[in-house]
């Protein structure tokens, strides 16, 4: 390499470190507020309010309701809760949905006949299945 080819990258060298360390000293987060544009074709409209219940369902039959705090063991005082919780939001015009969760050992009878008291009061569910254990 001639004397003249290495002075050449020496000096873009410089350069280069010059403007790394004006970038690095410099204050970058200079602080604005952004206006997001609105739409004038349609107004806002609110989410629906809604209820999601979400029901355990044990291996042994056994309801789980109200974050798993609350043991129901029959199936008779499920539709009961249900109903009840259902009727409450009616009054608030909330819309009542059902999450049912399953363990992968529970027999799919549990499953369906809480799947099947949904669909007889119009309550709209969804259905998960825990695939492993946790052991």
């Amino acid at each position: 390499m001639t004397s003249g080819n290495a002075t050449v990258i020496r000096l873009i060298d410089v350069v280069l470190n010059l403007l790394f360390g004006f970038i690095s000293i410099s204050e970058i987060s200079s602080r604005s507020v952004l206006q997001l544009p609105k739409s004038t074709q349609m107004a806002y409209v609110y989410p629906d309010k809604e209820d999601l219940l979400v029901i355990g369902i044990t291996p042994t039959g056994r309801f789980l309701v109200e974050d798993e705090t609350k043991v129901i063991d029959e199936f008779s005082t499920l539709k009961a809760y249900i109903e009840n919780k259902k009727a409450a939001n009616l009054k608030n015009r909330i819309e009542t949905r059902v999450r049912i969760r399953s363990n992968w050992n529970t027999p799919i009878k549990y499953t369906l006949a809480v799947a099947n008291l949904c669909d007889a009061l119009q309550i709209p569910k969804g259905v998960d299945v825990i695939l492993e254990s946790k052991n």
